[in-house]
């Protein structure tokens, strides 16, 4: 699978952002304390503070966005969809099954590599925020065979800053059909529910996107 265009317009932007903090060398203040004047019982010398360290304050702003939530790491995880959410994950999993046939690269339980319809990045194991994946659904990912689901993309510079005429060859193909903002956003959320970062998929995974009247998941049965 062919990496992004050269121009590494793939959507990571936040990314870029951290490296750009990890870049920023820290404020560094040095404060010497004078000596003591002297007097005419016995000389004292004050001790030395020696070098106070104070970091940037984005970095302090990013750790404290992100220290808590590598706390809590399944906090939020844990948490119970409410029903609308549990609707719109639902719906997301059809999206993601029939309409859009993503199972048909990504496979049904997303892991990706040799796919049914040919080579797939693995969105179990995905870096991808719900924003940047949300992206890659609408925009397609230039230079390579994932498509774009966006009916305006290229259109304009929504996706990525470029127009079809900039992309040139490196132009994504068009998806199997067109989504709407709420059919992509669900999709999103189906991933992130069900499949990103959950490790290899089980039996369970599997009745829950077949259904328990298939034979799909036999193999997969625990012995």
């Amino acid at each position: 699978m062919k990496m992004p265009m050269k121009d590494a317009i793939a959507p990571l932007r936040f990314v870029s952002l951290l490296q750009r903090f990890r870049r920023s060398n820290d404020i560094t203040e040095t404060v010497e304390r004078a000596k003591a004047r002297s007097s005419r019982c016995a000389r004292a010398e004050r001790p030395n503070v020696g070098t106070l360290r104070f970091a940037h304050p984005t970095l302090l702003i990013v750790a404290a966005l992100v220290v808590p939530a590598l706390l809590v790491p399944g906090a939020a995880r844990a948490q119970t969809p409410s029903a609308e959410e549990a609707r719109l994950i639902e719906f997301g999993k059809e999206i993601f099954k029939s309409k859009a046939v993503c199972q048909y690269c990504h496979k049904w339980d997303a892991s990706g590599d040799q796919g049914y319809g040919g080579n797939a990045l693995s969105l179990r194991a995905t870096q991808l925020t719900p924003e940047q994946l949300t992206e890659v659904v609408k925009c397609g990912r230039p230079g390579t065979g994932m498509p774009y689901h966006d009916r305006f993309a290229y259109t304009d510079k929504r996706c990525y800053g470029f127009t079809r005429e900039q992309m040139g060859k490196d132009m994504p193909p068009a998806g199997n059909d067109f989504l709407s903002n709420r059919e992509i956003e669900a999709v999103a959320k189906y991933l992130f529910a069900k499949d990103v970062g959950k490790g290899p998929a089980t039996y369970e995974d599997c009745v829950d996107f077949w259904g328990k009247d298939t034979k799909q998941c036999d193999p997969m049965k625990p012995k």
